[in-house]
């Protein structure tokens, strides 16, 4: 009878061990797998927000290119805000022509970086960075269109009474391409 009852208690402990021995590990992969997608989304996080950054940096550029050219008195509204696809550098004081208006083609829409002054800067025509700097997954293409062009009622057609800036940051990450895109209307209100 004590044989009997040793015997049961063992079979019992044994299942139980495996029974929890099953819970524990179920935890611990859900733990496991909620700190991986974690520090997943952490990585896109930082991407995301220098995306954001380096649009933000080209519509400030927009602000400051209108703004340097209102107080020259042979500059007229648009300011050097002219139409077409364009690129810009945090130094420079004016757009200069993208190689092209579709910003997975366009070559100088490669955005290379500086590591020692941690700056951006675009790549030349044919898509090579600079000595020095290093090729990074961004790309940066800068869209100016006219008011006529979207469908806003100007008095002066000739001029067009408002800019649409529009910037466009693309990168690829873990094979997958992202987009982001911000935009401001800019009118001549001088």
């Amino acid at each position: 009878m004590i044989f009997k009852k040793i015997i049961k208690s063992h079979g019992q402990t044994l299942i139980e061990t495996i029974v929890a021995t099953g819970i524990v590990t179920l935890a611990l992969v859900a733990i496991l797998s909620l700190a991986l997608s974690t520090l997943s989304m952490g990585g896109q996080s930082t991407e995301w927000v220098q995306a954001i950054s380096l649009g933000r940096e080209a519509i400030e550029k927009a602000y400051a290119i209108r703004a340097s050219n209102w107080f020259n008195e042979a500059q007229k509204w648009p300011f050097g805000l002219t139409d077409g696809a364009k690129i810009v550098n945090y130094n420079d004081s004016s757009f200069t022509t993208a190689s092209g208006s579709d910003i997975s083609t366009c070559n100088n829409c490669k955005l290379c970086l500086d590591s020692t002054n941690k700056i951006y800067l675009h790549a030349d025509d044919n898509g090579d960075c600079a000595p020095g700097l290093t090729l990074t997954e961004f790309r940066r293409l800068i869209t100016v269109a006219t008011g006529d062009d979207l469908g806003d009622v100007c008095p002066d057609a000739g001029d067009g009474c408002e800019k649409k800036v529009s910037t466009t940051i693309q990168w690829i990450e873990r094979g997958r391409t992202h987009h982001i895109v911000l935009e401001i209307r800019l009118t001549d209100w001088r």
